[in-house]
């Protein structure tokens, strides 16, 4: 009985954003005005124009609205000098260069942090990835000021490279690395300090070669030396989730076939 009530719930609140922000009339079509190309479905490529006519955000205005001291440009020009600084190793104010981390700086990753400064740096330190992927690229692309956090920069890594010296005291592999794209970020001060950096948001866990996983846990699992841990491993639902969701199928039939007990359903989850 409890998998019977539980299974329908979980379903429809995976999906529920989708259909609660949807419009409940459809949307009036709109007349396309772009050029399609030869190799488009011919009743797709007739789409081509519409856009959605609710939801949709305008971020210039929104910027123009939540304006920070910092303009955009600016924002995006300081986010890549802190990035190219992590890169030569300055970025703590070592080796002549300024220290980007302000006193309330906090690192914060999928399954790791948040960090303050100290634990951030020697974290980076105890791994040495530069050592252990030489040719590493990190491939940063996308880079964008965030209208509704209007100190924030976000940007995206997709990194590509092999395992080519020694690692967490083991030796080199020499095995390829494709990581999944990710979400980074940086968020600033108004003194043009670093006070949150975020990485290792999976865009698309289908993709690359590190099992799903982002950062360095994804570095490690593509070249075989997986952290001990489950965080560090490609995700695996729990048996009740992996039940459930194997059943999703039945359970679509049975709100087709049995439109009482959608009904019946939608009113426990509406009572909880």
């Amino acid at each position: 009985v409890l998998l019977r009530c539980i299974a329908p719930m979980l379903t429809l609140v995976s999906i529920v954003h989708a259909y609660t922000l949807a419009p409940r009339c459809a949307a009036p079509r709109m007349v396309a005005t772009t050029t399609s190309s030869p190799t488009l479905r011919p009743d797709i490529a007739a789409e081509l124009g519409n856009e959605p006519t609710a939801g949709m955000t305008d971020e210039a205005a929104l910027l123009a609205q939540n304006a920070f001291v910092i303009p955009p440009d600016e924002l995006i020009a300081l986010a890549k000098a802190f990035t190219a600084a992590q890169l030569a190793g300055t970025a703590d104010g070592s080796n002549g260069g300024a220290d980007w981390f302000a006193p309330d700086f906090r690192f914060v990753a999928p399954v790791v942090g948040p960090f303050d400064k100290s634990e951030f740096v020697d974290s980076l330190k105890s791994f040495d990835l530069k050592t252990a992927f030489p040719s590493m690229s990190s491939n940063y692309h996308h880079w964008r000021v965030c209208p509704f956090e209007p100190n924030r920069v976000w940007y995206s890594v997709k990194y590509i490279g092999s395992n080519d010296g020694p690692v967490l005291g083991q030796p080199a592999t020499f095995k390829k690395v494709e990581s999944p794209v990710q979400a980074h970020s940086i968020t600033f001060n108004e003194r043009g300090e670093v006070a949150k950096f975020t990485i290792g948001y999976v865009l698309d866990k289908e993709t690359g070669n590190t099992g799903g996983l982002g950062g360095v846990f994804g570095l490690f699992y593509a070249i075989g030396y997986a952290l001990p841990f489950p965080e560090a491993q490609p995700y695996k639902p729990s048996p009740l989730y992996g039940a459930l969701m194997g059943a999703n199928r039945f359970i679509q039939d049975q709100f087709k076939a049995n439109p009482s007990f959608k009904s019946a359903t939608q009113t426990v989850l509406t009572t909880l």
